[in-house]
């Protein structure tokens, strides 16, 4: 859902595109967008997939690699040596970052102990302590786009669980769902945000209704966690909203879906993102107003 806001923002900037996908072109409106498009095999494929990559970027003197999906940067993540060998930026984030990111029991003990960060009580699902309160959120705990997402879940349930290993709980808090999208440079320690209140999403967790806004210790936190764990690029932060604090979901290690709706709120998340990889300074941080963003979908012929 990214891909569309990535594509135009780098064309404008004068970059030659090469787009993949698993599916063929005419099925995908974004197609037209890109310089060249490949068909792509699945990522599950490792050597095929990573042998791939390689050879696109080889043929068509490509200097940079973008994953949009968490599947596609794991398994880059995997293989990182293999790009770099091939003289390839991967423009996504650092593997002690990934470790961080893409294990949400990890990133719940990586801020447990800080008063900073307000974090809901995490557990692996194959020990689970006698005082934990149920229902409760179960989820893998490398999982990607809600796939896996119980809500209300028993104890009783949690027992079905086939492979509890890979199954995380969390204890259940409502309130409202905030994300940012935030970048930063490792190199100059700056950085930037754009928040925004999700109003309506899809059961993956796309917003679909949202409400920017400026809260200055929503801006704030953010920036404590990307200069704990050194971010450089863009990532997207997830947050519940209860009782007057922002308690720490998740953290996407890429573009989000709604990534245009930082940029249609004048912050260009594509643009800075590589200027990360590339050296150069980012855009300083803007003033963000309040106001209500819609997604809207569009038929077109191919």
């Amino acid at each position: 859902m990214s891909a569309e806001c990535a594509i135009q923002k780098l064309k404008e900037q004068g970059h030659f595109v090469v787009g993949c996908d698993i599916y063929p072109a005419e099925w995908h409106y974004e197609t037209k967008l890109c310089d060249l498009f490949y068909q792509a095999p699945f990522a599950t494929n490792e050597v095929e997939y990573v042998n791939f990559l390689i050879n696109v970027c080889k043929d068509n003197h490509l200097k940079y690699i973008i994953p949009l999906t968490d599947l596609e940067i794991d398994i880059i993540n995997k293989n990182r040596k293999i790009f770099e060998d091939n003289t390839l930026i991967l423009c996504m984030q650092s593997e002690e970052v990934l470790k961080v990111a893409r294990d949400k029991y990890k990133l719940y003990k990586e801020f447990e102990n800080d008063e900073k960060v307000p974090s809901v009580r995490t557990y692996i699902a194959d020990n689970i302590p006698d005082n934990f309160l149920f229902p409760c959120i179960a989820k893998p705990y490398n999982g990607r786009s809600s796939e896996g997402l119980m809500r209300n879940v028993s104890r009783e349930q949690i027992a079905t669980i086939g492979d509890k290993n890979n199954y995380i709980v969390q204890e259940q808090l409502s309130g409202n769902v905030f994300t940012v999208d935030y970048v930063r440079s490792s190199k100059y320690k700056a950085d930037a945000s754009v928040p925004r209140q999700e109003l309506l999403r899809t059961k993956n967790g796309a917003g679909l209704t949202i409400r920017t806004c400026s809260d200055s210790i929503l801006i704030n936190l953010t920036s404590y966690i990307g200069n704990r764990l050194n971010i450089n690029g863009c990532v997207n932060m997830e947050f519940i909203y209860n009782k007057g604090y922002y308690y720490l979901i998740d953290i996407n290690p890429r573009f989000s879906a709604g990534v245009a709706f930082s940029v249609i709120s004048g912050y260009d998340m594509i643009t800075n993102h590589l200027r990360c990889f590339n050296g150069e300074r980012i855009d300083d941080p803007i003033a963000i107003d309040d106001r209500i963003i819609i997604k809207k979908y569009e038929e077109v012929f191919y």
